[in-house]
């Protein structure tokens, strides 16, 4: 019976990889039999088998391979055959980068460690772009002569991959944002630097250089205005601040003085992978043009007010005086024609007004639409009638809280409801709400305002809903 030599205690244990340099034949290697081996490869196999982290030892200046268990799965399909190999033969594929990283080392002594260094490693037959992070350590003898190289590392590829389509991400949404109409920007740190703002935003500050420079010195005039106090309440509390309808003097034109606009805004808080607040998302709609139109409307109905108060009274005076005003009944009915005229020319104006008013209710920004004191939906814009693939007609009349908007989110008729007491009792409720809807769960800013006749009476009921994007803004953070 031939008895199996016992293998050095420096090759005990080391799993599969253990046994396996065990059993591997020395005898006719280069390297030859364990026994043998200098005590500086001893003392680095050592450590290398008992090592839980990918460790390979080059030895030798033919670099001979040598490796434990977590090591075993970075070669691939080239496990186990590249045990024993010339590191040349066995990293053909990549030899051009690592070996003359392993020439320096071995000649110099000088270790190095690489950080996302790129091999195009040979996978399934193939070159594939793989990264890595790993260290180079001489193995010094005891006359202090480098024997051989000590290599930890691991693989980032997946890590690096991931980073890359991030930036991808991050850069389509900068591009997204930058090309949308409404006026965008991203504010960083409680001073509210700008880091980012769209073509848009830029066209209503006058195109000035913002980017980088606190708010308050960016656009110095708004100092004075208390946007500064709102963003750092913002920034503070971490809730949202919805703006509607606000007057602000701005610098719009380069070497103009200050006008002023209208604007409605969200100041959204952005937050850090630990959820700490660290910026400000800006989105803001010029709604200018829009408040004029309705300052302009509002004139025009106290006119016809008063014209028509007017015209009452011609008519009971007329009747009163019928008969003693008879022979100036043909003056009155040229009177009565030309006021009819004038009157003609008010309700085009009106009309007018009305026609561009129905312009901005169809805008695809945000959701809008209009309800009577009592929440039934009599109107609704192109935008909210798309999200829930309606017509018109298959929601109007029908109380706001059964609409489909709601009808698929649990609580969320109850809270719409409610709403629409309260504004009917004349408050205006502002909230964030998120509801499911056909293409899934959104969350918007919701508004639902009540409408005033002359007599102060709630008439009706004008609900909007701005979409907020909460994950675009995190991955722009």
């Amino acid at each position: 019976m031939k008895l199996v030599p016992a293998a050095p205690a420096f090759l005990q244990g080391g799993g599969a990889m253990g046994e396996r340099i065990r059993a591997f034949d020395w005898g006719s290697h280069p390297l030859g039999p364990p026994a043998q081996w200098p005590p500086a490869l001893r003392m680095a196999m050592s450590l290398c088998l008992n090592s839980s982290f990918p460790t390979a030892i080059y030895w030798g200046p033919a670099f001979h391979v040598l490796y434990n268990d977590a090591w075993s799965e970075i070669p691939a399909e080239k496990h186990p055959a590249i045990l024993g190999m010339p590191a040349r033969e066995g990293w053909s594929d990549i030899w051009d980068i690592v070996g003359p990283q392993f020439q320096h080392v071995f000649a110099t002594g000088e270790g190095m460690a690489l950080y996302e260094q790129m091999l195009p490693m040979v996978r399934g037959g193939r070159p594939c772009e793989t990264w890595w992070n790993y260290s180079l350590t001489a193995i010094r003898d005891a006359e202090h002569g480098i024997g051989g190289i000590f290599n930890q590392g691991n693989e980032v590829t997946a890590i690096v991959h991931a980073r890359r389509e991030r930036q991808a991400e991050i850069d389509r949404w900068r591009e997204m944002f930058r090309q949308a109409p409404a006026p965008v920007a991203l504010l960083r740190g409680p001073r509210h630097v700008f880091e980012f703002a769209n073509d848009a935003y830029l066209r209503l500050v006058a195109g000035r250089d913002i980017v980088g420079k606190p708010v308050a010195e960016a656009i110095p005039e708004v100092r004075a205005q208390g946007f500064i106090e709102l963003l750092d309440g913002v920034y503070g509390s971490g809730e949202a601040y919805l703006g509607t309808g606000a007057k602000v003097t701005l610098h719009r034109t380069p070497d103009v003085p200050a006008e002023e606009c209208v604007l409605d805004f969200v100041y959204q808080p952005t937050r850090d992978a630990a959820g700490v607040v660290d910026g400000i998302f800006v989105l803001a709609t010029d709604v200018t043009e829009r408040a004029r139109a309705e300052t302009a409307l509002r004139l025009t109905n106290w006119q016809l007010g008063e014209e028509r108060a007017r015209l009452a009274a011609l008519i009971e005076a007329e009747q009163r005086a019928q008969q003693a005003l008879r022979r100036f009944n043909e003056a009155l009915e040229g009177h009565v024609k030309t006021r009819t005229a004038e009157l003609s020319r008010a309700l085009a104006a009106q009309n007018a007004v009305a026609d561009r008013l129905r312009a901005t209710f169809a805008t695809d920004l945000i959701f809008q639409g209009f309800l009577d004191t009592q929440g039934t939906l009599l109107d609704a814009n192109p935008a909210s009638l798309a999200a829930i693939r309606c017509t018109l007609d298959q929601v109007m009349g029908r109380p706001f809280w059964e609409t489909p908007w709601f009808s698929a989110t649990p609580d969320a008729a109850q809270r719409v409801r409610a709403a629409v007491e309260t504004a009917a009792r004349g408050e205006v409720v502002r909230t964030m709400i998120r509801v499911n809807l056909p293409d899934g769960l959104r969350s918007f800013l919701f508004s639902l305002r009540p409408v005033f006749n002359g007599r102060q009476e709630v008439v009706g009921l004008v609900p909007e809903a701005l979409e907020i994007d909460e994950p675009a803004v995190k991955l722009a953070a």
